[in-house]
């Protein structure tokens, strides 16, 4: 019987073996350095120089009280502008501060998210300096709500809102119990400084779960999602107690809500069927399109709702348009780097595409700055809760106290407790394995 070498030893495997013992000596050798442009110094440079830009278009509101007819529903907000109050600071003061801070902040919770999400620093800077342009439907509308209006909550929760959402990504992608804190903690703060704030999270965030379901492993992450709600709405219980949250679903508030799932329902046999099937045969398996998809159905939904929405939604369409504006800002960075990268002049003069690139960010920066004077105010703005102008659902909710108070806060300590043990078990478990 012939001498039949081993598969480990014939000629092919010998070759594939010092072939793979060159490549890992030359890698060896390779030492990757990043562009100047591409370095952390020049990123962090970068998004300074977008704050102080929102930092100088708002300077009108600097010394400002806010506007005396904002109230509040949630906690968080009014917690915050007390422990201003505590270096003496008047209350409507400390209130502008507080909007203040989250507006600035704004810019840079987008960007890890756009980032992270699409995995381009360029897109992510882009869409910021659009977000940040002083024009309708972009800062301007956020300032004028937030800084000049009663809807300082609702803005206030769209820094938020991008924190939550990169907490959710990371989540339906990777799992883990440190994922699921995170996201259900930010998803919570949503909640307790903006009813409606979570709402639009609730919109983006089932975008994003869609998005995620057509890479695959569709029945894991939509378990995931529905777990980010669960451990969420555990966490709020302590303010949304088990009698308040079932006066909201079958009170006064309630009738506008059941009246809207009675106009849902029907549509949404026709249209998620239909946007289903679309983006399953133009997104199905394709990771390198999901900026697409995500920029493209987070603009749709906000337009329809913003322009067609009028009599199915219980807030006016109007309240919607800051999320149209953001979504729109990040669909026009993805089309202008598409096209940036897809032309064919932009391929062969490479110099040339850099020049334009750069002016187009530079007149991006110039516009925030010349048109700062469009958020100017359009009219002079003038217990622990003391002082405090409570909305509808405050005022509703401090009728329903006494044991459903205490089982709310009941579930939500027990809900922090155990998400809290999750959270410390799985550091232990990475430490150990790492």
């Amino acid at each position: 019987m012939e001498n039949v070498p081993r598969e480990t030893e014939t000629i092919a495997a010998k070759r594939s073996l010092r072939l793979a013992e060159k490549i890992r000596n030359a890698r060896g050798r390779i030492t990757v350095t990043n562009s100047w442009w591409n370095t952390q110094g020049f990123e962090f440079l970068l998004l300074l120089i977008i704050f102080l830009f929102n930092v100088f278009s708002i300077y009108f509101y600097f010394g400002t009280a806010t506007s005396s007819d904002t109230f509040f529903s949630g906690p968080i907000i009014p917690l915050m502008a007390k422990f201003f109050t505590i270096f003496k600071i008047p209350l409507s003061y400390a209130f502008q501060i507080v909007n203040i801070i989250f507006f600035v902040s704004f810019p840079f919770t987008l960007y890890f998210l756009i980032k992270e999400v699409t995995g381009r620093k360029i897109i992510a800077f882009m869409s910021i300096l659009i977000a940040s342009l002083p024009f309708y439907p972009f800062a301007q509308v956020r300032v004028l709500s937030a800084l000049n209006g009663i809807d300082s909550a609702h803005v206030a929760s769209l820094t938020i809102t991008s924190l939550a959402l990169l907490a959710l990504f990371s989540f339906l992608k990777d799992g883990g119990a440190k994922n699921l804190f995170k996201s259900s903690l930010t998803a919570s703060l949503i909640a307790l400084i903006s009813p409606f704030g979570f709402t639009t999270f609730l919109i983006f965030s089932v975008i994003l779960t869609f998005s995620e379901m057509l890479l695959g492993g569709g029945r894991l992450k939509f378990f995931r999602f529905l777990s980010m709600l669960f451990f969420t709405g555990t966490l709020v219980a302590f303010w949304y107690n088990p009698s308040f949250s079932f006066w909201i679903l079958t009170g006064d508030l309630g009738e506008e809500v059941r009246r809207t799932f009675t106009k849902l329902i029907p549509l949404s046999f026709f249209a998620i069927p239909a946007i289903a099937v679309f983006g399953y045969l133009l997104f199905d398996r394709k990771p390198s399109l999901q900026p697409v998809f995500l920029a493209s159905f987070f603009t749709i939904a906000f337009i329809l709702i913003s322009f067609a929405g009028g009599g199915i939604f219980p807030s006016h369409p109007s309240r919607y348009i800051p999320e149209l504006g953001i979504s729109l800002s990040y669909l026009i960075s993805v089309v202008l780097l598409k096209a940036y990268e897809s032309l064919p002049f932009f391929k062969t003069h490479r110099p040339v595409a850099k020049v334009i690139l750069t002016i187009m960010f530079l007149s991006l920066g110039l516009g925030i700055i010349l048109g700062s004077s469009n958020l100017a105010p359009k009219e002079d703005v003038l217990g622990i809760w003391t002082g405090i102008e409570k909305g509808t659902l405050w005022r509703e909710k401090e009728r329903f106290n006494g044991i459903s108070s205490a089982i709310g806060y009941l579930v939500s300590t027990a809900s922090l407790f155990f998400l809290t043990f999750l959270y410390t078990k799985n550091s232990k478990q990475v430490s150990v394995t790492s």
